[in-house]
Formats: C-alpha cells, sequence, structure tokens
C-alpha cells in the first residue's frame, strides 16, 4: 500500500489535512536543541523525508537516521533529501523493530498508528531505552476519538473544509474519509490512551502543545 502511494503521498497528504503544516511544525519545535548544537536524531516513518528536511534545514549540525517500510517512500525521501544527503542515513525496515542505538531524539509523524497497541508500547519502551536524561520523543498521529460524538460532528465539519482558501472539488474525500478508510487496517488509539503508554515506558514529562480533531502532536521528555 505505501509503495503504491508514494508517488501522490504529499499532495493527498496536504490535501486532506487541513492541518498538516502546523502538526509538523509542533512536533519539531517539541526539539530541546539549540540549532548550533551537534546531536543525532532517529526519524520512525520516513515517509517521502518531509519532517526530515525540516529537522535537517532547521538544526545544520543534526545527524539524522530515517526508517522506513516502503522502498518506494525512501527513494523519494532520498531525492528530497539530496541537499542534506552528507548528514542523513535512510533504512529500510519496520518502524517497530528499529536496531536501538543512543539517540539524543526520536520522532515520527503519522506513522505509530500502523501498529497494534500492543506493539507502540513496546516500541514507546524501545524508544525510552534509546534516549539520555532529557532526551525528546516527539509524535504526531491521527487518533481515535474519546466520544464518538465529537467523531461525528468533526466529520461534519471536515466535508466543508478548505484547504489553503480552495474550494473543494466535486467527489473530494474529506480528512474523516481518508481516515476512516485508513483505520480499516490501521490500528489508531485514543490520545489519553497514548499518553498513559508514554507514562508507563518511563517518560517523566509528557503533553499535548497541539491537537487538531482526530490528530495531535505529544511531546514525551526522558
Amino acid at each position: 500500500m505505501f509503495d503504491r502511494e508514494a508517488p501522490g503521498y504529499d499532495r493527498a497528504a496536504r490535501a486532506s489535512m487541513p492541518g498538516y503544516l502546523d502538526l509538523h511544525r509542533t512536533l519539531l519545535g517539541g526539539i530541546p536543541y539549540i540549532p548550533t548544537r551537534a546531536f543525532r536524531i532517529l526519524e520512525l516513518g520516513v515517509g517521502t523525508g518531509t519532517l526530515s528536511s525540516l529537522i535537517l534545514d532547521g538544526f545544520p549540525h543534526a545527524q539524522l537516521t530515517g526508517v522506513d517500510l516502503s522502498p518506494r517512500m525512501i527513494a523519494r525521501a532520498r531525492t528530497k533529501l539530496r541537499p542534506f544527503r552528507d548528514r542523513v542515513e535512510l533504512v529500510a525496515g519496520d518502524l517497530g523493530e528499529f536496531e536501538e542505538q543512543p539517540y539524543d531524539a526520536v520522532v515520527s509523524a503519522l506513522a505509530v498508528h500502523h501498529l497494534t497497541d500492543p506493539q507502540k508500547w513496546r516500541l514507546f519502551r524501545r524508544v525510552w531505552r534509546c534516549l539520555p536524561p532529557g532526551g525528546y520523543f516527539g509524535d504526531a498521529d491521527d487518533h481515535l476519538s474519546e466520544d464518538p460524538t465529537f467523531d461525528t460532528r468533526w466529520a461534519q465539519i471536515a466535508s466543508s473544509t478548505s484547504v489553503g482558501g480552495r474550494k473543494r472539488a466535486p467527489g473530494w474525500n474529506s480528512p474523516q474519509v481518508v481516515w476512516h478508510e485508513h483505520e480499516r487496517f490501521d490500528h489508531p488509539s485514543t490520545l489519553s490512551a497514548e499518553v498513559a503508554g508514554l507514562q508507563r515506558a518511563g517518560f517523566t514529562h509528557v503533553g499535548v502543545p497541539w491537537r487538531f480533531f482526530g490528530q495531535a502532536v505529544v511531546w514525551a521528555y526522558k
């Protein structure tokens, strides 16, 4: 599926997620290091390299390792990240089975919901082990509603929401349609369940600085 979606992923993601740019900027804002510092960062589910390019541009001394399951996504990421090729390594593999090494920060955008809940909780423990005291894990992802009443109302709003001021074309799939299609084979958790899972994994400080209906950014510090 990911190989099939790779060519049009960037365009589809921006069109179906009104908060797409804010989500990425907020995730980036949680990194607790100044731009002049050299540090190692791991991205789980690198996709086409959108988040990676923002990190490497904003932190010119960072070294990034990106993991993704899809060879076609990685191929597109390599092209996008060519200006940073001396500071990036892209690895094909399951985001839940990454090689545990010391990192100063770990981030993931729109990927952890591909894992089942037990796989998520295991991933959080593995991430915790890779980080130093004060290290950062940032996760930006889709989440299930705590109460389906809000999900229904969001569906009504999303059907008329525009992105960039452009009117929706006939037959356009709303964010809610796109997300529910993915829920047939993905495993989003509720936001409260994710926060609790991170706390159980050992993260001392866990907060939610940004939320837009079903999407949220979680900052967790060891």
